[in-house]
């Protein structure tokens, strides 16, 4: 496993434990920019640092780290070591870790105060393709070593990426609305184009005071996309067949489920 070693360094704990009033997570999915907002955000000291902690084998390792065994107790000891010292704790949690918790209705027992900030891409298919390259190269951020150097387009993996990122957008959207969650929607664009006024709007919503001096003005880590990216999505576009459907119609369709119990 190509870890982003960084995270576990003790640099990053705050030197004096603080009681948490309040949960930042970054509700995501896979190549969203979610690390890009999460380094932003721990930027301003403001809002602890929200990494993929409970990723299955990250949190393998913290529990390796503080000699835990269950969820619970790891998150208890990472709370403990990484809220900022106005007692902020951040997460991302993207759509696929939530079975970590038993559930979306289980996450809130887990937090203090939470509210989500549900981050999207405009640009799907090139999220795709971003993450296709990913699962080849084990480079996931930019601070990874890249494992593999030799990349191969594969129409089969974007199509696949692709369903599945408008799946957990579309997932994370109907929970968080049907849930009643404090949430706000924020586009990866807007967190590279304007990194400080992103930051500001989230401060904003969580009622957080921040230091404007500590608010970056861009972002604070590297994008990863290369020209290969925009390559692999134009001949994507080019082979798409249209009489593709997103759900197959051979069984019977989800739809078609939902007609019979609203009648």
């Amino acid at each position: 496993m190509n870890y982003y070693e960084e995270q576990f360094q003790e640099k990053f704990h705050y030197p004096v434990e603080t009681d948490i009033t309040k949960t930042l997570i970054i509700a995501s999915t896979v190549r969203s920019g979610s690390h890009m907002l999460g380094h932003a955000l721990h930027e301003t000291g403001a809002f602890g640092f929200p990494l993929e902690y409970v990723n299955e084998k990250n949190l393998t390792r913290w529990k390796q780290i503080f000699n835990t065994r269950t969820v619970g107790d790891t998150l208890a000891q990472l709370q403990k070591h990484r809220t900022s010292p106005n007692g902020v704790f951040g997460i991302k949690i993207h759509y696929s870790h939530l079975h970590q918790f038993g559930g979306f209705d289980k996450l809130s027992s887990y937090f203090v105060n939470p509210s989500f900030i549900w981050l999207t891409r405009e640009d799907i298919i090139a999220q795709a393709v971003s993450l296709s390259i990913a699962k080849q190269t084990g480079a996931w951020i930019s601070q990874q070593n890249v494992e593999n150097e030799d990349v191969t387009y594969d129409a089969k993996q974007i199509d696949e990426g692709l369903r599945r990122i408008i799946f957990e957008n579309a997932s994370w959207q109907y929970v968080l609305n049907a849930s009643g969650s404090h949430f706000m929607h924020v586009n990866f664009t807007d967190v590279i184009s304007n990194t400080a006024n992103v930051i500001r709007k989230i401060a904003d919503f969580m009622q957080v005071e921040v230091d404007i001096s500590n608010v970056p003005d861009k972002p604070v880590t590297k994008k990863q996309s290369k020209h290969i990216n925009q390559q692999w999505i134009k001949k994507f576009q080019q082979q798409f067949d249209g009489t593709t459907p997103l759900i197959s119609l051979k069984n019977e369709s989800i739809f078609q489920k939902l007609s019979r119990k609203l009648t």
